[in-house]
């Protein structure tokens, strides 16, 4: 840590100059009696390192970075309309043939800002909806600023592009989103959304995108109201699942849904069939088929499904008792 020098440096607490700056915590402590006088402290010192004197004035620069959620950070300026890049002066056709670029370039330059506008605009009001964070929002601008730069927006909704490509930063930042939960909230079809999301992968190149199932066990067993030992057991049949490659080909919130309906069964923290599949936006037949290949590859042994009566959703209203004893009979 580095000693802090300020008009303040002196502790509030007892009293003596010892204050010290943690950088990677941004805090500032003191160094006799430990009190965090200030915290949430941004870091002066540029996330570059430079190897030269030369590398340091090239990589120097004033201010942060610019952010893809503003709408004109890659705005044209153009200089004197009667002087050319060396100060000297245009003749009459280099004049006529600089007005005419000009103005194409005007007329280029609009169209895009307008477009992305209302794109941006689409982009804040499904980010309030669903509480997205800002890294997924600039991912997603940064991907529609290339289908806009690849001439792909033009024909096709700006929405439904939009759409697409915070679905596509979602599945790259690990964001547990379906594609019918994005499409309900920017009022599309799934069909179309997934149109959109086909020209994406089609024209432009995003890695890391391949969806996990173990990032959605997470969040719908929270909507579940399932304790983390039964998402601990949701986990396991699913890592199992993949080594005997039965995942390969299924839909990831249908292998989600069905190895939470298997760990329900086996810690007796029951949930319905239809309740998983609500939640899950899918359907209960679905999830039967999956849970019965499942049991079948993996032989998972007590494996029963009741019906009627026995088949009420199970709360535990002791959760912490409950599994010191799922552990102890384990």
């Amino acid at each position: 840590m580095k000693a802090y020098h300020a008009s303040s440096d002196w502790c509030c607490e007892c009293g003596t100059p010892a204050m010290l700056f943690d950088e990677p915590r941004g805090e500032i402590v003191c160094k006799n009696c430990g009190l965090v006088s200030k915290s949430r402290m941004y870091s002066q010192t540029p996330e570059w390192r430079a190897y030269s004197a030369e590398e340091e004035k090239l990589k120097s620069r004033a201010g942060f970075s610019p952010s893809p959620l503003e709408k004109d950070i890659s705005q044209t300026v153009l200089g004197d309309k009667r002087r050319d890049s060396y100060g000297r002066a245009l003749d009459h056709t280099a004049q006529v043939k600089y007005n005419r670029l000009a103005h194409v370039d005007e007329q280029i330059h609009n169209n895009l800002i307008r477009n992305l506008r209302s794109a941006l605009i689409e982009l804040k009001r499904i980010k309030s909806h669903l509480n997205l964070a800002s890294d997924v929002c600039e991912t997603a601008a940064y991907l529609y600023r290339l289908a806009l730069n690849k001439n792909l927006i033009k024909g096709r909704s700006v929405i439904g592009m939009m759409s697409a490509a915070l679905y596509l930063a979602c599945r790259k930042k690990k964001i547990p989103l379906t594609i019918k939960d994005i499409a309900e909230v920017a009022g599309l079809s799934s069909k179309d959304l997934g149109r959109n999301i086909r020209v994406f992968l089609r024209y432009i190149t995003i890695n890391g995108i391949c969806p996990d199932p173990e990032t959605m066990i997470d969040s719908l067993g929270e909507k579940l109201g399932l304790t983390m030992y039964s998402r601990k057991v949701a986990i396991e049949v699913l890592r199992k699942a993949k080594e005997k490659r039965v995942t390969i080909g299924k839909a990831p919130m249908t292998l989600a849904a069905s190895t939470i309906y298997i760990a329900t069964v086996l810690t007796g923290e029951r949930r319905t069939q239809q309740n998983i599949a609500e939640l899950s936006r899918t359907t209960p037949v679905t999830i039967r088929n999956r849970v019965r290949e499942l049991v079948t590859v993996l032989k998972i042994e007590n494996f029963s499904v009741k019906r009627g009566a026995g088949a009420k959703p199970v709360v535990i209203k002791n959760p912490t008792k409950w599994v010191k004893k799922q552990r102890a009979n384990k």
